[in-house]
């Protein structure tokens, strides 16, 4: 026959081994939402940088094909706008695309390495 004191000590181990199985539980539930918080964040930002690289492009190349026409012996016609544009696009694609991705890309390889 166990003595109330035992018994007690029993539930008490039981207790805490049920509160150690709710803490791995929701520290488990934690870290996957912050992971998918983690990432839908990521991705928005992904995608505020696609669609803003795209409205640039489609704006300048908008400009271009709809713009004045060039005729033959205009003066005030510039023949190098499709360089000029294109040197336009290429700068905003170097400096402001490429090290977001370079970024983006840094982060997730540096968290599959840490975990």
């Amino acid at each position: 026959m166990t003595s109330p004191l035992d018994q007690i000590a029993d539930e008490i181990r039981q207790l805490r081994a049920d509160n150690r199985e709710i803490e791995l539980a929701v520290d488990e539930e934690i870290q996957k939402r912050r992971a998918r918080d983690q990432s839908r964040i990521a991705w928005l930002i992904i995608w505020a940088f696609v669609v803003a690289i795209g409205s640039i492009f489609l704006l300048v190349v908008g400009d271009l094909l709809l713009g004045e026409e060039c005729g033959a012996g205009d003066p005030e016609c510039d023949p190098e706008r499709w360089e000029n544009a294109a040197t336009f696009l290429l700068g905003i694609v170097s400096s402001v695309l490429l090290p977001v991705v370079t970024l983006v890309l840094g982060y997730y390889f540096g968290r599959e390495k840490r975990e």
